[in-house]
């Protein structure tokens, strides 16, 4: 009995053996087949065409900037399946400008001289007035119109009576607020060795970066779009409310102080002058710049102000009770 269960044993295990045996030369042959110099080339040459087909597409991806990113002007305005900053400025601006920069065509003005671009818009003050109709309660938010231009100076050289390259009105920080006997954070002064303008030297809100270089009489600018004459002395002064030499493409940054109110309609092309004066309404002494405003782009900021005027008149209704 014993005999006969070790032959079943031994011969059981002789099959297994051999299946074992037969498995393993089954594997070998199997891995040798995988690994023929043959295969290893064709599976080479396969991964390298599969490369070439894909990394076209894969540069066309890496190659698609969001909108947002863009550096031309037309494309990071378009809506590209991504939050974006939108521009809030009425713009005018010559053909070269728009070319540098990829403006769109229905704002460039091939008649614009003395600057190469305006750019208009309201911004909201980082202060309120308050105690409006005798309560402390009572308070009015406040806003500001300004218009930046753009000026070459390599064709328009301003007459700079300082070295400082950017400056900024204190509109919207805490500096604006301190004063002591003799000083005004929200005044500026003149630059030293600077004869100042005797109406602006008052306390009048502007910076004050011009003078002319020889005579050092400070220089400001004057618009005619709001004064009801066409002669030279009724020029109102423009507030700077900031400037960056050189800020862009070598052109010029100034921010003025232009328009909250309407204007004079039967001056539809507004002209400023930077000037030198003894006083606001004295006759200029000495020019250095002038340029003008375009009828069409008047008619953009009057549109873009009915928006505030809407919200101003419902304010002071609101103020007095009337319905």
């Amino acid at each position: 009995m014993g005999d006969t269960n070790k032959r079943h044993f031994d011969s059981g295990n002789r099959s297994i053996t051999r299946k074992c045996s037969k498995n393993k030369w089954l594997q070998t042959k199997v891995n040798l087949t995988l690994f023929s110099p043959r295969l290893m080339w064709c599976c080479v040459l396969a991964g390298i065409w599969l490369s070439y087909q894909l990394i076209p597409h894969v540069n066309a991806q890496l190659s698609e900037k969001p909108n947002v990113t863009s550096d031309r002007y037309v494309v990071n305005q378009t809506f590209g399946g991504q939050a974006f900053y939108k521009d809030n400025n009425v713009w005018v601006y010559t053909p070269a400008f728009a070319a540098t920069f990829a403006m769109p065509p229905e704002n460039v003005d091939s008649d614009l001289k003395g600057i190469e671009a305006a750019a208009f818009r309201v911004e909201d003050r980082s202060y309120q007035t308050c105690g409006m109709g005798g309560k402390a309660e009572n308070c009015k938010d406040e806003y500001r119109c300004i218009t930046d231009i753009y000026v070459d100076e390599r064709k328009n050289p301003l007459p700079w009576a300082t070295e400082q390259q950017a400056d900024w009105f204190s509109d919207y920080s805490s500096f604006k607020w301190l004063r002591t006997p003799s000083e005004k954070g929200s005044t500026p002064k003149a630059p030293p060795n600077v004869i100042p303008n005797a109406v602006v030297n008052i306390g009048t809100l502007t910076l004050r970066p011009f003078a002319d270089p020889q005579s050092r009489r400070e220089a400001n600018y004057f618009q005619n779009g709001d004064t009801p004459f066409t002669d030279d002395v009724n020029y109102n002064l423009v507030s700077v409310y900031g400037y960056k030499r050189h800020a862009i493409a070598g052109l010029t940054l100034v921010s003025l102080s232009y328009r909250c109110n309407t204007k004079n309609s039967q001056k539809p092309v507004v002209t400023f002058r930077l000037e030198s004066r003894e006083k606001i309404f004295s006759p200029p002494l000495q020019r250095f710049h002038e340029f003008q405003l375009p009828e069409a782009f008047g008619r953009k900021i009057d549109e873009s102000l009915q928006t505030r005027f809407a919200r101003d008149r419902e304010y002071y209704k609101k103020l007095l009770n009337l319905k």
